[in-house]
């Protein structure tokens, strides 16, 4: 029996395993389905996301602030009127994410106000969600105070042009990157509980007393890993071009190309957790070691850019940084197949350590 014969009668029999098996259909079908309904449906901002409260000691006052905010999109006013001290009140007491505070001017009733500056109190308790605030009531009372003077520019101005995603789409940015993260969590996690229950059921050793040699083993056992994991991906794929419409401006075909080598990788790394662990819960825990900091460092999470030198530089090791990057350049940018090749070589870098220390692994068990 030639060897492709022998990989496939031990990559038949592993399918049928694995069709009989509840966690991996689970971790196939359902936790991927969740993934992409939390992704692209809760992923978006919305209008009025950001309460503000606005205090004044004259009414007119905060009227004024209170019909500037009113043109500023993702600002909510719960509190317009109120008193002076209660904008901050507010905040303190978790009923506004922002609370502007208006000091009290020079009158005939109060000729000794001094002059003093506006306060405004935010609550960076969550600094991702009032990072642009700020800005946002800057740029509000600066557009107010040139229409009072009347100096407003009343010139051209300026036009911004947002390229590749025009509408700042949350679901867009994330949707691309989706599908590696769905492939890598998945793939990690079936390669390492296969590997990790027949070692202890006994089955692994028995496979490696037939007369295969233990990478004709390994890649019969992995390759209906690969095609699943693949077709679970392009059905991400699909899900995030027609229900959520993302463009796909570039080469969509290299794209799935990409696929089973990037499912190849993290099976070849999950059957390598499994081999240098000595039970199921101990290599479950090295598969959650890996792919949280990818997550992290890899820019799903958090922007590549924005990561300290040393993160980025750790952050290339893991395949999922340059796939996100391969994705998003296909589906946003319009990137061709010679993008894709590039971040190809580093997950196929990664796909020959991981086997090799896979092997290695299994040869100093058997020795």
């Amino acid at each position: 029996m030639s060897g492709a014969r022998r990989i496939g009668a031990v990559a038949w029999l592993e399918l049928l395993r694995l069709f009989r098996s509840r966690i991996a259909i689970t971790l196939l079908l359902v936790v991927p389905a969740l993934q992409v309904l939390l992704f692209g449906y809760a992923i978006r901002p919305t209008e009025g996301a950001i309460t503000v409260a606005i205090a004044a000691s004259a009414p007119a006052d905060a009227a004024a602030v209170a019909r500037s905010l009113d043109r500023t999109p993702h600002l909510q006013l719960v509190r317009r009127d109120g008193k002076p001290g209660t904008a901050e009140a507010a905040v303190r007491a978790h009923q506004a994410l922002v609370g502007i505070e208006l000091p009290e001017r020079a009158s005939f009733a109060n000729p000794t106000a001094g002059i003093h500056p506006a306060r405004i109190i935010v609550d960076t308790s969550n600094a991702v969600l009032t990072a642009g605030t700020v800005p946002a009531i800057e740029a509000a009372y600066w557009r107010a105070l040139a229409e009072r003077e009347g100096v407003a520019d009343t010139g051209p101005g300026y036009r911004i042009e947002q390229l590749y995603n025009p509408d700042a789409r949350a679901d867009w940015t994330f949707l691309p990157a989706l599908i590696g993260v769905t492939m890598m969590i998945s793939m990690i996690m079936l390669g390492t509980l296969s590997l990790a229950r027949e070692r202890e059921a006994g089955t692994w050793e028995a496979l490696l007393s037939l007369p295969l040699s233990s990478a004709e083993i390994l890649i019969g056992k992995l390759a209906p890993y690969v095609v699943i994991g693949s077709a679970q991906g392009g059905l991400v794929l699909a899900v995030g071009i027609g229900l959520f419409g993302l463009p796909a401006r570039g080469d969509v075909a290299a794209l799935i190309l990409l696929l089973p080598l990037f499912a190849g990788a993290h099976l070849a790394l999950g059957v390598a957790i499994a081999a240098r662990a000595a039970t199921q819960l101990a290599a479950l825990q090295g598969a959650v070691a890996f792919y949280l900091p990818a997550m992290l460092l890899s820019g799903f999470l958090y922007p590549f850019e924005t990561l300290p030198r040393w993160a980025q530089a750790l952050g290339q090791i893991f395949p999922l940084t340059h796939f996100i990057r391969a994705a998003r350049g296909v589906l946003l940018r319009g990137d061709g197949g010679r993008v894709v090749a590039l971040e190809a070589w580093p997950i196929l870098a990664f796909l020959a350590v991981a086997l090799g220390v896979a092997l290695l692994a299994q040869r100093r068990r058997l020795s």
